[in-house]
């Protein structure tokens, strides 16, 4: 990085920003009480983007190993690397609201998100691990689960750092640590699947023998699945299920899409759009979020945005370059970065993304929610997530699940599909469950809808 900030500082240019990615990551999974696959992977990659006259340009280099950048072909790289972000500048057009992050005002919030003990774990406990996992999985009922696929253990640790030509400089560390495995079960010449998984910053949080038999569970509970008759019944969404179709949601929050006019929210802050049962937050400071970082993307403090308050919106999700925009031509007042520029990676610039985006919890239990079911249905899994138009937010999605009568499953239901409006399910919204739970960088808690389309016999 010294080098690099030597060879920027002599060029002729009005800005930089260095951001420095590097990343230990272990992976293995195991099948039939044997190691299936292992990967051991070093890597350090460097992301440079430049501001000449108003654009802006891009560049990275990467390699497996940090010890050969110590070399003359490493001067050579960033040479290169600048060059390139320097033309791919003056291949953009000119636009005043690029700018990058100011130093720092204080530090940052700490996180609990670094696990100290994660690089003193043998390889051979991680193998067991993974072993246990299948073990677990398979426990459930040995006669029905035949097969389990994937019983995997995976951890990363990444040390990250950001400096800039305004004098802006921070580094932190993280790690992460997650297992997932799927049960299949066979009976009768029928087979269903069954998959689950648990993440934590700290490998010693997971719940290896909880994932396993869950996943076998799941395979269990899906064999013999009906079909129902075509109607529109009341819904539970389990928690999974919720956090697919707030994912779909999360793009009408973005204010780069709200300035596109490709949300339906814009023009609708203060309005109550949603159930008054519904608060959405965005909270990059979350330190169970596996999108927890005390600084985000270019290097804004993170932070907790309201999105939704009781059906009503509260708020968007802002980086420097989307505030900017919307400050040039103010008609609200002005507004702030949220810190919400986010990095999928060194060879991509920063832009603008969701943190841990998630629906607050309530009080009712899942089988509280259940209770509340006479004649419907509570929906496990949807495929098809993929075909929904997130600006009309309409939707025809397959989907299984449980016929519920009396507030108690009867059967598990398969092959049917359930039909309508991303926005107007949101609406219907009657209850809100407590069990929050992420999957990825989306939660949510299990939810009660007023009713769906399903189509069946």
């Amino acid at each position: 990085m010294d080098r690099a900030l030597d060879m920027l500082r002599r060029r002729s240019i009005d800005g930089f920003e260095i951001y420095v990615d590097q990343t230990a990551h272990f992976n293995v999974e195991s099948k039939d009480g044997r190691v299936d696959a292992l990967e051991v992977a070093h890597s350090w990659g460097m992301a440079l983007r430049i501001l000449n006259h108003q654009r802006t340009g891009f560049s990275y280099t990467t390699a497996h190993r940090f010890s050969p950048f110590l070399g003359d072909d490493f001067r050579g790289g960033l040479e290169r690397m600048i060059e390139d972000a320097i033309a791919s500048a003056e291949a953009t057009s000119s636009d005043p609201c690029y700018d990058f992050a100011p130093v720092l005002k204080g530090s940052p919030a700490w996180l609990p998100i670094f696990d100290e003990t994660l690089e003193k774990v043998s390889e051979e406990e991680k193998i067991r691990k993974a072993r246990s996992l299948e073990e677990a999985a398979r426990s459930v009922d040995p006669d029905k689960i035949r097969k389990v696929r994937k019983a995997s253990y995976q951890d990363v640790l990444s040390q990250r750092t950001l400096i800039n030509s305004e004098g802006f400089e921070f580094s932190y560390a993280l790690t992460f640590a997650s297992v997932s495995v799927t049960a299949v079960a066979e009976e009768s010449g029928e087979s269903e699947v069954g998959w689950d998984f648990d993440a934590s910053h700290f490998h010693g949080n997971l719940d290896i023998q909880k994932v396993g038999r869950e996943a076998g569970r799941k395979a269990l509970d899906r064999l013999g699945g009906r079909k129902i008759a075509t109607g529109v019944y009341p819904v539970v969404l389990r928690n999974n299920v919720a956090s697919d179709f707030l994912s779909l949601l999360a793009h009408a929050f973005l204010a780069e899409q709200v300035q596109k006019g490709k949300s339906p929210l814009r023009g609708r802050k203060g309005e109550r759009f949603f159930s008054p049962f519904l608060s959405i937050m965005d909270d990059g400071l979350l330190p169970t979020g596996v999108a927890a970082s005390p600084v985000d993307g270019e290097g804004m403090p993170s932070q907790k945005t309201s999105l939704v308050v009781k059906g009503e919106v509260s708020g968007f999700l802002y980086d420097r370059y989307w505030a900017n925009r919307e400050n040039a031509s103010p008609s609200e007042g002005r507004v702030e970065s949220t810190g919400n520029s986010r990095r999928p990676g060194i060879k991509s610039p920063p832009g603008l993304g969701i943190s841990n985006l998630f629906i607050e919890p309530g009080t009712r239990s899942f089988s509280n929610l259940l209770g509340d079911l006479q004649r419907g249905v509570a929906v496990s899994q949807v495929m098809g997530l993929h075909t929904v138009d997130p600006i009309s937010g309409d939707f025809s999605l397959g989907c299984s699940g449980d016929w519920i009568e009396g507030g108690r499953r009867v059967y598990p239901v398969k092959s049917i599909a359930l039909a309508g409006n991303i926005f107007e399910l949101f609406r219907k919204v009657v209850e809100v469950g407590e069990d929050l739970r992420f999957f990825g960088k989306v939660g949510s808690p299990s939810l009660l809808i007023q009713d769906l389309v399903f189509s069946g016999i």
